[in-house]
């Protein structure tokens, strides 16, 4: 009794020993397998290419760039103390090299009074006009956006001749927009849409603003009164060539340039009205 005893102590302290050595072990594994944290580098924002003066900044306009702690100077945009959104539609006052760092100082956010001020360039106006969804585009149109106004008139009287009933024409080409509605950036969100129920009205401006000279705004003031207008959006990038030969070969569209059927109508009614007008003027013929 007394040997089994004595053997069942020891190996109980075995047992006991095993554990202790496991935790220890374990704990060792824990301490040696803690990755030592990697420093991050300071990152300032910068210009990811050439921005000329007055530009409204988009998300692809800027970016971080790392730099030393030692190259952090005043009034730079540092990573962690501001967020890129923040500067997303902010205006430039200066042009920016591609890679420079943007400073604070030089940037107008829309959140600050001057930024309709910073956004208009010398010598042009604010000018706002009424749109729907079509005149628009559905609402695809931002701040920033170059577009051209292209006014559409109908003729209730149009001498007889169907060819002239409607017309289209570009009164005004590559033109700034700077506003939707109230929002002076491309940052601003709609309303959001009633539970369960889709609205285009929610997401669809009911104002325009552009940036326009004094000669401009009035031409634009004209053609509202004339017409509806419509807004057409234009590439980023246009080659000064190409829109320099669509400005020379461009010019009123008429109803009979678009359809084929009111053509060969008004062709049709010259024939017709002259032998009209030869039957109304030819003399009567008196009896002898």
């Amino acid at each position: 009794m007394v040997v089994r005893n004595i053997l069942l102590a020891i190996g109980v302290l075995c047992l006991l020993g095993g554990a202790a050595l496991s935790v220890i072990w374990f704990n060792q594994i824990a301490r040696t397998s803690v990755e030592t944290p990697v420093a991050v580098r300071p990152a300032v924002l910068a210009a990811t290419h050439s921005i000329p003066v007055g530009t409204l900044l988009r998300p692809e306009d800027i970016g971080w760039k790392e730099v030393k702690p030692d190259e952090i100077g005043a009034g730079n945009l540092v990573r962690g103390q501001i967020s890129e959104a923040q500067f997303v539609g902010a205006i430039t006052r200066r042009a920016f090299e591609s890679g420079e760092v943007l400073i604070a100082a030089d940037l107008v956010k829309p959140s600050e009074r001057q930024f309709l001020a910073a956004v208009l360039k010398p010598g042009t106006r604010a000018v706002s006009i009424s749109v729907d969804a079509p005149q628009s585009a559905a609402g695809l149109i931002l701040p920033g956006d170059q577009v051209d106004v292209i006014l559409t008139q109908s003729f209730t009287d149009a001498a007889g001749d169907p060819a002239r009933k409607s017309v289209a024409e570009t009164v005004l080409r590559n033109v700034r927009v700077i506003a939707v509605d109230q929002s002076l950036s491309m940052t601003g969100k709609p309303a959001a849409p009633v539970r369960g129920a889709f609205t285009v009205e929610s997401r669809v401006p009911k104002t325009v603003t552009f940036e326009l000279t004094e000669g401009q705004a009035e031409k634009l003031f004209v053609a509202g009164q004339l017409g509806r207008l419509q807004l057409s959006v234009r590439p980023l990038e246009v080659s000064i060539t190409a829109d320099t030969e669509s400005r020379r070969a461009a010019g009123p569209t008429w109803a009979s340039d678009v359809s084929p059927a009111l053509n060969a109508i008004a062709r049709k009614i010259p024939q017709s009205v002259s032998s009209v007008e030869s039957a109304v003027r030819r003399p009567p013929v008196t009896s002898q």
